[in-house]
């Protein structure tokens, strides 16, 4: 897939065809200023009476003023085609990898992945508008210049074409070196990305060890290599400008040599002859923004080609061309003789049969590495059976449309993300038209309630990275919130105490099944805590069932 192909919006088709129109009336206006400049010098010099220059006087003024305007204009599409593409291709970029998340990425580095979002669309949209301008500047220039000195001498006209053809084609020559730098400082760049993240992430270890050393070594090496790639892209570009402007040079040499030996056999005079040789100037100026816009090109396309192999990427499963109808509630999940496979075909679960009823709940417990995730992901369909099935009220989650599992199923992931934003706006991930009394009441539920209570601005406080900071529990009592906002079926609690010390853990696991009501629930989970709270216990090992045992009833029934 290219980015390039997405189809273009009617709204930005139509700012596209301003574009072109200002940037031919820019073109036109010039080539008609420094021709009609070059009639007006020469033959003011004849000192004719001033009236017979008043029309060319009016003329310059006006193709100046003309060519400005037009100029902005042009630039003012342009960007605005730009940043509304740009906007597009995320959009459209976000939904092509969404269904890849999270086990479809392959070997895609968080690095990669943020570049492709940020510097590589960018970079096909900036490609985008450069290549319109210097296209729509190349034609119209040269179509409009090349015919006034055919109307004027045509010898001069095939040494103009000549010029400018000679001039295209070593811009395209350099354009081919470019290619080669440009693919090194895009994976230089997805490095340093990933090395900018990875900081980030491993700060409070790396000080607590005292090894910053190890980021900063990182670091430099990546900046180092940046700066030979950078240097060697500057080298290239260099050289493309010096190109242009000797071939521009040596067209106006040669234009001006043909011309004076027309002159000179008298099939030319001075005012033609210095008109065309303006002439020439106002065709090189357009040509000499042609290396830019090859080498933005060239990163366009580059870029263009990185996206399209993250997007070539087979999501681990496919949404249903027709979604089946939606299972009656109450509903429970289960898996019936699950395979599950890795990419590379390492086997995760192997004939994994376990059921939720309503209104039941059941622990999943195992060492790491035992496929307990898996088996989550498998009921919220990020990952396919295969044999076996995955079913929510009876029916094959494959059948079900995303929209009906994220209903129907809450998940609390073992890392819950908290967004830097207020608590309104990471609670209302779950529900947009919650009503702030229902938001107060469900942080209550979720015991919550004294904590909000001391927020300094409600519902308003900031949270997250910038914001009010949250402990594990905090975190998880959040998550446990969006799941019961949206009023699910079944809650997948994943891991629900992994980051809380043992006295915590007991009141979270408390709170948790206490505010999941009449929900089934299925609690990944190490700790023997959990067992107080469920109904069964699946122990996994080496992704199998190698034990079952049944408990007293804990569901409630309220």
């Amino acid at each position: 897939m290219s980015l390039e192909c997405v189809p273009i919006r009617p709204a930005i088709r139509r700012r596209l065809l301003v574009a072109y129109g200002c940037g031919v009336l820019a073109s036109a206006a010039a080539v008609g200023l420094l021709a009609t400049s070059g009639w007006l010098i020469t033959r003011a010099s004849l000192r004719p009476p001033v009236l017979s220059l008043s029309v060319a006087i009016g003329a310059v003024q006006a193709f100046a003023l003309g060519r400005g305007l037009a100029r902005y204009g042009e630039r003012l599409a342009v960007h605005d085609v730009a940043l509304s593409r740009l906007g597009q291709m995320r959009l459209h970029l976000y939904d092509v990898l969404e269904p890849l998340v999270p086990g479809g990425l392959g070997r895609a580095s968080t690095g990669t992945v943020l570049s492709a979002f940020v510097a590589d669309t960018e970079a096909v949209a900036t490609a985008t508008a450069r290549r319109l301008t210097a296209s729509v500047d190349l034609v119209a220039s040269g179509s409009l210049g090349v015919g006034l000195a055919v109307l004027i001498d045509r010898r001069v006209a095939v040494v103009l074409v000549s010029g400018v053809g000679a001039a295209t084609v070593l811009a395209l020559a350099v354009s081919r070196l470019d290619a080669r730098a440009t693919r090194r400082e895009a994976a230089v760049r997805a490095g340093v990305a990933d090395a900018v993240i990875e900081a980030a992430a491993s700060a409070p270890e790396l000080a607590a060890y005292g090894r910053a050393d190890l980021v900063a070594e990182r670091l430099a090496g990546l900046a180092l290599r940046s700066r030979s790639v950078a240097l060697r892209r500057s080298l290239v570009s260099g050289l493309g400008r010096a190109i242009a402007v000797c071939a521009g040079a040596a067209t106006l040499v040669a234009v001006a040599a043909t011309g004076l030996s027309e002159h000179g056999a008298h099939r030319l005079s001075g005012v033609a002859l210095a008109v065309v040789v303006f002439d020439t100037m106002a065709v090189l100026e357009a040509c000499g923004a042609l290396p830019d816009a090859l080498a933005g090109g060239q990163a366009g396309r580059a870029a263009s080609a990185r996206l399209g192999a993250l997007a070539a990427l087979d999501p681990p499963t496919l949404e249903p061309v027709v979604p089946s109808p939606p299972p009656p509630r109450p509903a429970g999940v289960a898996l019936e003789s699950a395979w599950v496979r890795a990419r590379d075909g390492t086997v995760l679960l192997r004939q994994v049969d376990l059921a939720v009823p309503p209104t039941r709940r059941v622990a999943l417990v195992g060492p790491s590495g035992a496929g307990k995730t898996t088996a989550v992901h498998a009921l919220l369909h990020f990952v396919a059976c295969d044999p076996g099935r995955a079913v929510l009220g009876g029916r094959d989650v494959a059948s079900l449309g995303r929209s009906t599992l994220a209903a129907r199923i809450g998940w609390v992931p073992e890392d819950p993300h908290v967004f830097a934003d207020s608590l309104e706006a990471n609670l209302a991930l779950a529900d947009r038209d919650a009503e702030p009394d229902r938001l107060v009441a469900v942080l209550r539920r979720v015991g919550l309630g004294d904590w909000f209570e001391a927020l300094p601005e409600g519902l308003a406080t900031r949270i997250g990275v910038g914001g009010r900071p949250l402990s594990a529990g905090e975190r998880q009592r959040l998550a446990l919130a969006r799941a019961l906002l949206a009023d699910p079926d079944v809650l997948l609690l994943d891991e629900p105490t992994a980051h809380l010390d043992p006295t915590t853990a007991v009141t979270v696991l408390s709170e948790l099944f206490d505010a999941a009501a009449r929900r089934a629930v299925l609690a990944v989970a190490h700790d023997d805590a959990v067992r107080s709270h469920v109904d069964a216990v699946v122990t996994l090992e080496e992704g199998r069932v190698v034990a079952r045992e049944l408990l007293g009833l804990k569901s409630t029934e309220r």
